[in-house]
């Protein structure tokens, strides 16, 4: 049975028939940026945790310096292609980018002296990196926030998700990274982790809170098929929390956030009021680095091969892209759209700014229908979703991730060079 989220989007965008498809192409770019954002993938850990679908291996020295290497040439194609374009936002994901701060370091020394490089640098941190020797070398390189990768504070899940750390590390790296000052200090929380109670997740929000997080951001438990937790809930006969469990703890670890301060800027993240928010998914228009890693630029959406080795391989001789979708004014529309509904806003003069045109009727007819639901609210020129509406998009978040990534990000996994994805 095909996934529903793409028959929804077919149906209130109609102009394009039959499904996404992802194959080998010749990307067209655009002329050159008014500016860019960009993210760098590092793809090394100490080990691999069983719960993580994103591209990782376990951190080799050796083939460390030769990915560093192949980064900086996969910048320069760009440098070659635009100039020197103003970046926005750099932002390095991993895998665990804090443990190789000096790759981090060079490619911002580098995308500083070759770009105009401005003050949103953006970097995943492991709790087992957060002391002050790689926090303040981070700091000194540029990086104005970081993303600390907690999870939980309570060991017995910690154990269950093998991060290797007790609740007691995880609140000590939440202190260094506050007393550090970057910008911005974000906490990544999971919530519906099997056999965590809803005090648990109340208790994690509330924990971060406390510590003077700037940002919380707390993320459902997504199972892939092809991670080894998975493997092990199956073999053992455990099940994931159930949809009306996974719905209370998000609405309590909601109020538990708002009631300490914390304004709720996306469905699964709160800032403190005036903090500049930690995202790295919501860009409009971006340009991956490295293995796995994702463009979206001009017409285009593409990723580069999944394989390390053969990113190396394919920057010494040309271009990593291994796939690449070709999107129309519809596509555009609907990405678009949405990462708003993620941020919880939908402004309707940005939209008739990018697209020359007001909200398609089918699309409006439906926010209509959502506002006599009680799921959105209108503040002029503004459709702003209520907390009803952001458990709908919750929802439609987790479908999108079954949807598309799992079958996308599997099938680069299983080959390096796939041919084609129908999605």
């Amino acid at each position: 049975m095909r996934p529903l989220l793409p028959r929804v989007l077919r149906l209130l965008f109609p102009g394009t028939e039959g499904p996404f498809v992802f194959d080998k192409q010749q990307v067209i770019w655009p002329s050159k940026p008014a500016s860019l954002n960009l993210y760098i993938h590092l793809p090394f850990c100490r080990k691999i945790c069983s719960f993580c679908p994103y591209v990782k291996e376990v951190y080799d020295p050796v083939v460390s310096a030769a990915y560093q290497g192949a980064l900086l040439k996969e910048l320069d194609s760009y440098r070659r292609l635009w100039g020197d374009v103003n970046i926005e936002s750099v932002y390095f994901g991993g895998g665990t980018p804090s443990l190789t701060p000096e790759i981090v370091e060079s490619t911002l020394s580098w995308i500083a002296k070759n770009f105009h490089l401005g003050h949103e640098v953006g970097v995943e941190i492991h709790p087992l990196d957060a002391h002050s020797t790689v926090l303040g070398s981070l700091k000194n390189s540029g990086v104005s926030m970081a993303s600390l990768g907690v999870q939980t504070f309570h060991n017995r899940l910690l154990s269950m998700l093998d991060r290797g750390y007790d609740g007691k590390l995880a609140r000590q790296a939440c202190e260094r990274l506050v007393q550090v000052g970057f910008t911005t200090t974000d906490v990544d929380l999971i919530f519906a982790i099997p056999t965590q109670n809803q005090e648990e997740a109340e208790a994690d929000i509330e924990t971060a809170c406390k510590l003077g997080i700037s940002q919380i951001s707390t993320y459902p438990l997504i199972l892939f098929s092809y991670t080894p937790l998975s493997r092990h809930l199956h073999k053992a006969r455990a099940t994931m929390p159930s949809w009306w469990v996974e719905r209370q703890m998000l609405r309590a670890v909601v109020k538990k956030a708002q009631d300490a301060g914390y304004q709720r800027t996306s469905i699964w993240s709160f800032n403190r009021p005036g903090t500049i928010r930690y995202t790295t998914v919501t860009k409009d228009a971006f340009v991956g680095i490295g293995a796995s890693a994702s463009s979206r630029t001009g017409d285009y959406f593409s990723l580069n091969t999944f394989s390390v080795a053969d990113y190396i391989k394919a920057v010494g001789k040309g271009s990593p892209m291994a796939l690449a979708t070709k999107l129309n004014t519809v596509d555009k529309m609907a990405y678009w759209l949405f990462w708003q509904c993620y941020n919880l806003t939908i402004n309707t003069d940005i939209f008739r700014s990018i697209f020359g045109r007001d909200l398609p009727y089918r699309i409006r007819a439906f926010l209509s229908l959502l506002n006599l639901l009680g799921m959105t609210h209108r503040r002029r020129n503004t459709i702003c979703l209520t907390d009803a509406g952001a458990y709908l998009f919750h929802l439609i978040e987790k479908e999108y991730t079954q949807a598309y990534l799992k079958t996308l990000w599997k099938a680069c996994l299983q080959e390096a060079w796939p041919c084609r994805v129908v999605i």
